[in-house]
């Protein structure tokens, strides 16, 4: 179904720079003249952000906000852009407006900004921005919008990009159809099955980097292992003089292990003597200590009695300075509960007397009690005598209430006296019972201090004389000296010492036949390295080929399907016909999508055959997607003539003219039916 938008008013407000316009246009044709910097495009960049909120170069920020003449942003302005446009003859009401938010906080006396807000009206309804791009997408979709509006939009795209709209409008072309006839395409697609050609393009060019880096080096790292070679040498030779010196060396080796042997035994013996003396040396002193226990029995007992009084003299003098501090502790308690009993009865004798003077208090009536407050006319005899009844019912009922709160706190004080009393009376009877308790430790300290035990002299008795005399010691003390005469005699070492140097020879002789024959180890893993590489060279080089093969074959392939799609989507433009392989200086070939008229590369067109090109484009694609949209042309004075369009144009002319100028249906030399 064809839908076709044709724009019919377009109004900005303080928008880049433009403080406030208005435009109509026509329904085919409007041009608008004006020098550069008056206007035109920011014309174009309103009506894409009104329905999108990017500019015509497809940028979400950009610098809509009105500048002062030094360039600074003037603020607290209202941004709005608002248009009427028709959708297939429906007319419709849009408008975006974008404003700054300040704000007068408390305590402040100047506003301050807060940020920015944006509102949306479609029909004059709010939306919100969710409901606004739905309703903008319902008319016509973003991306389409931009290739039918804009004539430099298409070929600004990358050539995939441009490849991508190409094929939605011609048609695709399947694999299969290119492939059918041509048994290398065949198989190609055979080998790439659950790829697209792309991903196999890519994943073939990985290959081969990687094989090509792997085997660069493969030829150096061959030749260098070569160099690495050694002379050979008589390896067999070698392995019997290795043999031969090993069998003299482990026959040297036998005769130092027989002295070594010998030496061992003679050092195990005195290790057995030196052990024996120590237990002797053991049993002697535990003989002085029995000796020493059995003279000084009788004294440690005693010093033993004699500790023990000590230690309950020791703890009855504690208990007493303890009791002591309690005594304190209790005087210091039993003058606070006095004083605070002689505070009692103070205020007891205050309570009776306050209670005596409640007592003999008088009603007191005066003649103002008996005058109205308000006029001051005296009460009448009966209104005198009921006033004055109830004065005498008050003081009655207040003195009552009185005395029986003084008898209440006179109560309570007796109560506290009671308890204070008995407090006195229990902390009276514990310092009497400390007082007695020390009386009592005391005595009993100077009954032990006075005992026969406290009071010995003691006397360490020497056990010297009973240790010379023992005959036990003088036994072991001979026993000792003989074992020590035994271990004072010199031992004589075994002399090896031409047997070991004998043996470093052949050892040193040894490792040099070895190290000479680890030179054909060495000459059989190197060579075993050269034909490792030399194979995987090989196997990698023919791996590369095939995967060459591959591509030049997917070369073709695309070569192929690129004609098939030319020559399809070149019967779409009036005007217009695609190159899609490009073909170097040197003859190389790659793939690319470029827009050609009369021959001529879009890249190498002028400014008006570029639009040219450009509006044919559009043409063709609003014939595909059946949508037709206002078209901005920019630079349109260079164009001599415009080809005929099924959608509204807009063109944007320079001229000399200060303010825009609006030209509604301009003259029809401007357009031409045959080009």
């Amino acid at each position: 179904m064809k839908k076709e938008i044709i724009i019919k008013s377009l109004s900005l407000v303080n928008f880049k720079g433009i403080r406030e316009l208005s435009v109509s246009f026509d329904e085919r044709v409007t041009d608008i003249f004006g020098r550069n910097g008056s206007g035109k495009t920011t014309l174009f960049d309103a009506f894409t952000w009104l329905l999108f909120g990017k500019d015509s170069q497809d940028r979400k920020k950009f610098d809509l906000k009105t500048l002062d003449a030094d360039g600074r942003i003037i603020p607290q302005l209202p941004h709005e852009v608002s248009a009427i446009i028709t959708v297939n003859g429906e007319e419709v009401k849009i408008c975006r407006r974008f404003t700054e938010k300040w704000v007068k906080r408390a305590g402040q006396t100047e506003r301050v900004f807060t940020g920015n807000e944006e509102e949306r009206f479609y029909n004059d309804v709010p939306c919100s921005q969710r409901e606004y791009e739905a309703k903008i997408a319902d008319i016509c979709n973003e991306a389409v919008f931009k290739f039918i509006t804009n004539p430099a939009y298409f070929s600004s795209q990358s050539a995939e990009s441009q490849k991508e709209m190409l094929l939605k409008m011609a048609g695709s072309i399947s694999d299969n159809e290119i492939a059918t006839g041509n048994a290398d395409f065949e198989a190609l697609l055979a080998q790439i099955t659950g790829k697209t050609m792309n991903e196999f393009k890519k994943e073939i060019a990985a290959k081969k980097s990687r094989l090509n880096a792997e085997i660069s080096d493969i030829p150096g790292r061959i030749d260098e292992k070569k160099r690495d070679l050694v002379e050979p040498e008589d390896w067999a030779a070698l392995e019997s003089d290795i043999k031969t010196k090993t069998a003299e060396r482990d026959a040297i080796e036998g005769q130092m292990a027989n002295a070594a042997e010998a030496q061992r035994a003679a050092d195990n013996e005195r290790m057995k003597i030196q052990s024996q003396i120590s237990e002797l040396r053991r049993k002697r002193s535990k003989r002085v200590a029995d000796i020493e226990d059995e003279a000084t029995a009788d004294y440690r007992n005693k010093k033993r009695e004699r500790d023990n009084v000590q230690f309950q003299i020791d703890s009855l003098m504690q208990r007493i300075r303890s009791t002591e501090s309690a005594v304190v502790a209790r005087k210091d308690e039993i003058e606070r509960y006095k004083n605070d009993r002689a505070r009692l009865v103070k205020e007891w004798k205050s309570l009776q007397t306050n209670s005596q003077a409640v007592k003999a208090e008088q009603v007191q009536i005066n003649e103002s009690d008996f005058c109205c407050p308000m006029c001051h006319r005296q009460f009448d005899l009966e209104d005198i005598e009921t006033k004055e009844a109830e004065i005498i019912e008050s003081f009655e009922k207040q003195r009552e209430a009185t005395l029986a709160s003084i008898a209440r706190s006179i109560a309570d004080n007796e109560h506290r006296g009671s308890a204070i009393k008995t407090q006195i009376q229990r902390a009276t009877a514990a310092l009497e019972a400390s007082e007695a308790s020390i009386k009592a430790d005391n005595e009993t300290i100077e009954q032990l201090k006075a005992s026969d035990i406290y009071r010995a002299e003691l006397t360490m008795p020497d056990a010297t004389p009973l240790i010379a005399a023992d005959s036990e010691l003088a036994k072991i003390d001979s026993e000792i000296a003989e074992l020590e005469a035994k271990t004072e005699q010199p031992a004589t070492p075994a002399n090896n010492t031409e047997l070991k140097a004998k043996r470093d020879t052949l050892s040193a002789e040894i490792d040099s036949l070895k190290s000479r024959l680890k030179k054909r180890d060495y000459n059989q893993k190197t060579q075993a390295r050269i034909d490792e590489l030399e194979k995987q060279l090989s196997t990698q080089s023919d791996e590369i080929a095939e995967l060459e093969r591959l591509e030049f074959t997917m070369l073709e392939f695309s070569k192929a399907r690129s004609a098939a799609i030319e020559s399809r989507i070149n019967g779409l433009f009036a005007l217009v016909k695609f190159r899609w392989i490009a073909t170097a200086i040197n003859g190389a070939e790659k793939e690319t999508c470029e827009a050609t008229l009369n021959g001529k590369p879009y890249g190498t067109c002028s400014n008006a055959e570029r639009i040219i090109i450009g509006l044919d484009i559009i043409n063709a694609i609003c014939k595909s997607q059946g949508v037709y949209a206002p078209i901005f042309v920019d630079n349109a004075e260079s164009v001599n003539d415009i080809i005929p369009m099924q959608s509204q144009v807009i063109s944007l002319i320079v001229s000399r003219d200060e303010q825009l100028v609006i030209e509604k249906s301009p003259s029809q030399k401007r357009l031409f039916n045959n080009h």
